[in-house]
């Protein structure tokens, strides 16, 4: 009897913990090089730390082709991110691009959303075979990452843009839920994503370059016991940090009161 309760205690929490698990989607577009968060969930997915890391494929941190968190989506760009606190980038190296935010609860990927970290891969170097993504929700826990090789203006994800993206974009004018053909990620279906479609007609992945090919992800990069660990070690450095930052304002302001 008690064997059996204890399996079904067991069962509830395995089926809760499955219930609360994180995903996004990785969009990568081998044709320019950009990296996407896609959510495609009905809820924001909270996120305060993501590393992307690889040991061949050439990471571009050089603001023009990285639109980090840290420089656009927090609180001293646009807050789309994060609307309350500041990102600080971590790592900006050719072969890891890390970044989190040291206080407060951390920001989101709002429900349906798309966010364009830039076109921070070397274009040429399909499939990325190396490249791994580490993303985390503000208490540290792992969120996991599919991956998709995607073309700008492919909106029925059908590998390349032809009439039937047309179709789509024309039959979801106007949605704010329905976001697949929301070509420039302003989080409405417009005239502006026609344009994007109009753009790149014709274009196509390359040969053999379906859902998944030759990637691998989830943290873990080849040599982990380098790379992975410099991934967890940035999270804690940023969570260290930040408590070292709250506790030092609190001495400072107990220092400065007047007997």
């Amino acid at each position: 009897m008690l064997r059996r309760t204890l399996l079904a205690v067991l069962l509830v929490f395995i089926a809760a913990a499955q219930a609360r698990a994180l995903n996004l989607t990785v969009q990568l577009f081998p044709l320019t090089g950009e990296v996407r968060f896609l959510n495609t969930s009905g809820s924001a997915v909270p996120f305060a730390y993501y590393s992307i890391a690889s040991t061949s494929t050439v990471l571009n941190s050089n603001s023009s082709f990285w639109s980090s968190i840290t420089d656009n989506y927090d609180a001293s760009g646009t807050g789309f991110i994060d609307s309350l606190e500041d990102w600080t980038k971590l790592s900006t190296v050719s072969t890891q691009l890390t970044e989190g935010v040291l206080t407060g609860a951390g920001g989101s990927l709002p429900a349906f959303r798309s966010l364009s970290l830039g076109r921070i891969l070397t274009p040429g170097q399909y499939p990325f075979a190396d490249l791994s993504f580490d993303i985390r929700e503000p208490n540290s826990t792992p969120i996991a990452a599919a991956t998709q090789f995607a073309v700008a203006g492919d909106y029925n994800a059908g590998g390349g843009v032809g009439p039937a993206d047309y179709d789509l974009w024309r039959q979801t004018f106007g949605s704010t839920t329905n976001l697949a053909a929301d070509g420039n990620l302003n989080g409405i279906v417009d005239a502006a994503d026609y344009v994007v479609w109009r753009d790149n007609l014709g274009k196509a992945l390359p040969t053999g370059s379906g859902s998944g090919s030759g990637l691998r992800v989830g943290g873990i990069v080849p040599e982990p016991s380098t790379a992975a660990l410099l991934l967890s070690a940035g999270f804690a450095v940023l969570t260290a940090r930040g408590r070292a930052r709250r506790s030092g304002h609190r001495a400072a302001r107990s220092c400065s009161v007047r007997p």
